[in-house]
């Protein structure tokens, strides 16, 4: 079985499986600024919640990481947030599987890119490498692993507008974080939105540290604004509650990933980002 670089390299059969044709996302005929070119940046948080798992057959109790119901994460709500004010929009990422859609196959109205690495930490966002997908995503690619590149090939073929980053909760190193946004305003004109870790507790470990390492990031992005680079922090912590939270003590379960879509709306609006220059004309 083969390796994948990313999912972009897919056969055709599973790009039907798992791309969208994004309908929602599509520029209209005359538009002269396109859409907003929007990646959403982190670890498992930004890939999505597993809620649905197989209940027959040989994935039996297994996450379900196609398309389904369930899936899609904050940027499902997101999305329908953008698509309500008539933002054209285009999502973008090095991975496009835990979308929102039915039976494997994605939603047309839904946009499934994005670069949540699940599992990574803030120094493993910026190198890339292998990333923990499910076991039917990858069978339906026919791989044995999907690797994705170094952020700075990341940045350079996809060109994102908006960068929405939110990471840290795997290991909590605000020095890697620091580095992170150095490195992402060194290398992209990009409008970065660099959210606080969400609340933890137990049994997650170390669900302690959420609290200093959400307090050591306003003054990287103080710095960062003061040198000039468009950075705008996202307080996301205080948008959710404890009780946002799956049994894990981590991952966001539906209302707290409502509540996410919410505050990152919030911070494009704030932002001027919804506004005519990039909305659908009547």
């Amino acid at each position: 079985m083969r390796t994948c670089s990313t999912i972009s390299s897919l056969s055709r059969k599973a790009a039907l499986v798992l791309l969208a044709t994004a309908l929602g996302s599509m520029v209209p005929a005359g538009e002269a600024t396109g859409p907003l070119r929007i990646m959403p940046l982190g670890d498992s948080i930004t890939r999505g919640s597993y809620f649905a798992r197989y209940q027959h057959g040989p994935y039996a109790g297994q996450a379900i990481g196609l398309a389904s119901p369930e899936a899609g994460g904050w940027r499902k709500p997101l999305q329908d947030h953008l698509r309500s004010v008539g933002l054209v929009y285009n999502f973008v990422g090095a991975l496009n599987y835990y979308a929102y859609g039915h039976d494997g196959v994605v939603d047309p109205d839904f946009d499934p890119d994005h670069h949540g690495l699940a599992g990574f930490s803030n120094r493993q966002i910026l190198t890339g490498g292998r990333v923990p997908t499910p076991r039917d995503v990858l069978d339906t690619l026919g791989v044995a692993e999907i690797i994705v590149p170094d952020l700075l090939t990341v940045l350079q073929k996809e060109k994102p507008d908006v960068i929405l980053l939110m990471s840290g909760a795997n290991g909590f190193d605000a020095s890697a974080r620091d580095g992170l946004i150095r490195f992402i305003g060194d290398h992209s004109t990009a409008h970065l939105f660099v959210a606080t870790t969400t609340p933890q507790r137990p049994p997650r470990k170390d669900w302690e540290q959420v609290g200093a390492y959400n307090a050591s990031l306003s003054a990287i992005v103080a710095t960062q604004q003061a040198a000039g680079h468009a950075i705008t922090l996202v307080n996301m912590h205080d948008a959710l509650r404890p009780a946002d939270l799956l049994p894990d003590g981590v991952h966001p379960n539906r209302s707290g990933l409502n509540k996410m879509a919410g505050a990152w709306f919030q911070a494009l609006r704030d932002a001027g980002y919804l506004s005519a220059i990039h909305a659908v004309e009547d």
